[in-house]
């Protein structure tokens, strides 16, 4: 298939207290020539669910090949680009697709068993380095709410990656801070993220490593909900990440990147959202976070250690943005724009 529409079922979604957003998402992709080397391509693919309603999906792959494959652990879906003759020319890659997302409090969702989401990730463990934690500061099963605020006390949102940039200065760090169970400083921080670049490492913000987490306290969303799954899941509360992207709230524009959040089941009540890196950023919405997402989001995987059809790096912790083979070695050689209109 090269060019294909698909027309998803639609939900009507009956909490009318609920807020709504409805809007049109472009994932785009540009490849550069591969010099007729074997390229694959892997993209994730949303789906719909009893949050969000995913309509008139249109995919352009500017003549290659795909298929859609099923990631079966977490029950997503992914297109799957296997061109064995690469190509000479650039290619421009353009997956398409309306959404209705709604602002989602507690919800029963369908065919979800929550004794899937008790164990540990490749960088999300569970068990004794998690639970001396919890004995320390006395969180419980019975107190989710203790969980988030624990991780929103300890946590800085944070990405400095050189001295002097934006995230380096206040009001994200500042200069006598010192941040995580270690107690690191500012520069301490950048030192880990370029150290770990250079060795192709995880322990950094970004990567959603949990105990990384709790020992710097220095992160973005990946890192906040990873600390928060690793508590919970030791407290064998049922938790689940989740990958999408954040809506502006202008009618149309460009998105810069992505966003990830969490939720948690309790028996009766379902399944409960939490957005602890947003509640650190809006210190006025932390009661809102807890228990309620935006609708400005649309969601695109759930999970985390993904198995995807023919990719040779291994599980994939973080899947949201393409990732590109090329002669089965990891190649950067594209660029990717998000943007979305209101409809």
């Amino acid at each position: 298939m090269r060019c294909l529409i698909f027309i998803f079922g639609l939900f009507i979604f009956t909490c009318s207290e609920n807020m709504q957003r409805n809007f049109n998402f472009n994932y785009s992709i540009s490849l550069e020539p591969t010099n007729n080397k074997k390229l694959e391509l892997w993209i994730p693919i949303p789906q719909s669910s009893e949050v969000q309603a995913i309509n008139n999906i249109k995919i352009d792959t500017d003549g290659l090949d795909y298929t859609i494959e099923d990631e079966k652990l977490h029950g997503n879906k992914y297109l799957y680009i296997n061109h064995k003759n690469g190509t000479s020319t650039k290619k421009n890659i353009l997956i398409s697709f309306d959404v209705n997302r709604i602002e989602p409090q507690s919800v029963q969702y369908d065919d979800i068993d929550p004794g899937n989401y008790l164990g540990s990730y490749s960088v999300v463990p569970t068990g004794a380095f998690f639970s001396k934690i919890i004995e320390k500061h006395n969180l419980s099963k019975s107190n989710v709410r203790g969980i988030y605020d624990y991780v929103l006390s300890g946590m800085h949102y944070g990405k400095p990656k050189e001295v002097g940039d934006t995230y380096y200065n206040n009001p994200w760090l500042s200069e006598e801070g010192q941040y995580g169970d270690k107690a690191v400083n500012r520069d301490q921080v950048v030192g880990l993220y370029k150290k770990a670049k250079s060795e192709n490492g995880n322990y950094t913000f970004g990567n959603g490593n949990s105990v990384y987490a709790c020992d710097i306290g220095v992160g973005n969303c990946t890192d906040y909900h990873s600390y928060f799954l690793s508590l919970s899941r030791t407290l064998e509360v049922p938790t689940r990440f989740h990958m999408g992207f954040t809506i502006p709230q202008g009618t149309e524009g460009k998105i810069g990147g992505y966003h990830c959040w969490a939720d948690y089941y309790e028996q009766g009540k379902g399944w409960t959202p939490v957005d602890i890196s947003e509640a650190d950023k809006a210190p006025e919405k932390t009661n809102y976070f807890f228990g309620t997402a935006t609708e400005n989001r649309v969601e695109m995987m759930v999970g985390r250690d993904f198995d995807l059809k023919g990719y040779d790096q291994g599980k994939v912790n973080l899947f949201i943005y393409p990732l590109l083979e090329i002669e089965d070695i990891e190649s950067k050689s594209f660029t990717k724009s998000f943007n979305y209109k209101n409809i």
